[in-house]
């Protein structure tokens, strides 16, 4: 490949021969996207994608490309960032007034699945670039710096958490600076501790504050960080002149541990408190790891409620979840040996007819009750509710995303429990839990947006190209229906274009009682197309005659049809161009019979 400088060009050649070559194989090798900025004239051209879309584009203005991307596929989030990093003056100020070779950032970038991932975005200038020639690059990071970049994603959130937090890089033992103890996170609440900001702390040698003197704590973190081997143990810190309670954890990467300290020098607490502050924050841990373990939703969640079980002896652990209908229903329950579930109970319930326990306790933030029947007088009505579930005891705590009420997170029967500070777990439990909960709407809302269509609620084009993508590599039976709704443009030219709203949410509504949703696209204006997997070609004439029998017996609609089946769906584009070319047909018969063209109807 060479660069020309003044169209900025690249051109191939047989053989990679010179400086230009090299760098440019480097780069397709290393890298999944590359593309050639040319800031005096502000444009970029793609030159190479890993998935072998294209391997020269023409020029794309740079700042339509730079909102493009941030659009389409930059994390929410990250957007701001994004746009900061990529805007041409900061590139010139970065690398040419900085004097750098190259800029890197990180950001969360949008996968086929709907999931984000962390990749790095660099800029480079290369040697033999002319004045104002940059190559942006993009590629996956390495694990270790992936894990360091989720982690900033709940530094907020480990921030405002009651507990004093911190993750720790250890050298190895035969390591010339093995006594060498580098901070990768510390909370607010661990600076405060120390006595320090986090410029103090965060990337500093911190061995000075828990060695020299506690050769056991050291080797604690050493036993965590290189073993797996988690320990807590009190001792003195004398800069402080306080006494610490100390959990050491391993960490996602070997080399690294995770601490949380607990000042308890102003506190009077026998050893079996400590033991059961202790216990309470490996289990609080525990629980965070695994939500934050990359586990699908519902298992991590499954697995949370299952440890905080079997930690307490309780009967049933549960989560009940508001619905879009202001209704709630038990989403998620673990029941101890011998207990049964009662998730039937709890489905579609009004709130009046939940423990709905905040009319009963204005102001309060929890329902605590350590014996249901002391409430037997004072509150009968939540007594009676309390009864009818078999509860003797109970903690119960909302779950709330951005202050709106979206769930409750609690356990009934608790065992013998000296151990834990149950009130604590339950609550730091759902507090992360509140986190998952949030970031798991936003995806889905994030994906119905992507693949729903808003005024029909039935999937969009985008959608319909993706299920055919599919469809294409199997081999099942498919059947494809094309409808299309007849004299649309005449009612938004007479009657407005609400009317002719309220006619397509119509139709889709029809198409609706004889077919699923998701198997139903609006993919034009007032064109829809249906594609049926799996499918015996009689029941899927039958389900085509019975659609067309309810179009032509409802008042005030006409809609086009064409259909046609086909025993293998790798030949859908064929039955989609039958199916289509039967609509067409059936528009025109239609057409003939009104005295009205098509072309001026739409």
């Amino acid at each position: 490949m060479i660069i020309q400088s003044d169209n900025v060009i690249l051109s191939k050649k047989s053989a990679f021969n010179d400086e230009h070559d090299d760098v440019l194989r480097t780069l397709y090798a290393l890298y999944d996207h590359v593309n050639l900025l040319d800031l005096k004239s502000l444009t970029l051209r793609c030159l190479y994608t890993g998935k072998g879309d294209y391997l020269f584009r023409e020029k794309t203005d740079l700042a339509d490309y730079i909102e493009e991307v941030a659009c389409d596929f930059i994390h929410p989030d990250d957007v701001d960032a994004y746009k900061e990093y990529a805007y041409p003056d900061t590139i010139r100020k970065r690398i040419e007034e900085d004097e750098k070779s190259f800029i890197m950032e990180y950001f969360r970038t949008l996968k086929d699945d709907g999931s984000y991932v962390w990749k790095a975005y660099i800029i480079l200038k290369p040697s033999f670039a002319d004045e104002g020639i940059y190559l942006s690059c993009v590629r996956d990071v390495d694990s270790e710096t992936e894990h360091i970049l989720i982690k900033n994603d709940y530094v907020k959130l480990f921030n405002d958490l009651p507990l004093a937090y911190a993750v720790l890089q250890l050298n190895e033992e035969s390591s010339p600076k093995k006594d060498e103890i580098i901070c990768v996170y510390s909370s607010n609440r661990l600076t405060r501790m120390m006595g320090k900001n986090p410029n103090q702390i965060v990337g500093k040698d911190v061995y000075p504050e828990f060695g020299k003197d506690h050769d056991d704590i050291i080797q604690m973190m050493r036993n965590a960080a290189f073993k797996g081997i988690n320990s807590k143990a009190t001792y003195y810190f004398a800069k402080g002149g306080r006494w610490i309670n100390i959990t050491v954890d391993k960490a996602a990467v070997t080399g690294r541990c995770a601490i949380i300290l607990e000042d308890v020098t102003k506190e009077h607490i026998t050893n079996e408190f400590m033991d059961r502050e202790w216990r309470t924050d490996d289990l609080i841990i525990s629980c965070t790891k695994m939500l934050h373990s990359g586990l699908p939703h519902e298992i991590a969640i499954n697995e949370v409620i299952r440890l905080v079980g079997e930690a307490t002896c309780a009967d049933r652990i549960y989560i009940v979840e508001k619905k879009e209908d202001d209704t709630f229903s038990a989403t998620y329950e673990w029941c101890n040996n011998n207990i049964s579930s009662v998730m039937d109970r709890l489905t579609c319930i009004e709130r009046d007819n939940m423990l709905n326990w905040e009319k009963e306790y204005p102001g309060a933030f929890s329902l605590v009750i350590d014996d249901v029947s002391t409430i037997e007088n004072s509150h009968p009505e939540l007594f009676k509710k309390l009864v009818s579930y078999d509860t003797k005891s109970i903690v119960e705590i909302p779950i709330y995303d951005e202050g709106v009420l979206i769930g409750y997170f609690g356990g009934i029967n608790f065992g013998m429990i000296n151990n834990l500070d149950l009130k604590e777990l339950i609550e730091a439990v759902s507090y992360f839990l509140s986190s998952e909960f949030s970031r798991l709407r936003l995806l889905q809302e994030l994906e119905h947006k992507s693949i729903y269509d808003s005024l029909c609620g039935v999937k969009n084009r985008s959608a319909m190209e993706m299920t055919i993508k599919k469809l294409k590599k199997r081999s099942l039976t498919i059947g494809i229906i094309y409808a299309d709704a007849n004299g649309l443009k005449q009612i938004n030219d007479t009657m407005g274009h609400e009317a002719g709203d309220e006619l397509l949410k119509k139709i889709s509504t029809i198409m609706k009682r004889h077919i699923n949703r998701d198997l139903i696209y609006r993919v034009g204006g007032d064109e829809f197309v249906i594609a049926i997997p799996k499918v015996e070609r009689q029941n899927f004439i039958d389900v085509c005659e019975d659609l067309q029998k309810d179009f032509n017996e409802t008042e005030g609609i006409a809609v086009a049809m064409g259909w046609d089946w086909g025993p293998s769906s790798a030949d859908v584009e064929i039955i989609m161009k039958n199916a289509d070319k039967l609509m067409y047909e059936d528009k025109a018969r239609y057409y003939s019979t009104h005295n009205r063209r098509r072309s001026r109807d739409r």
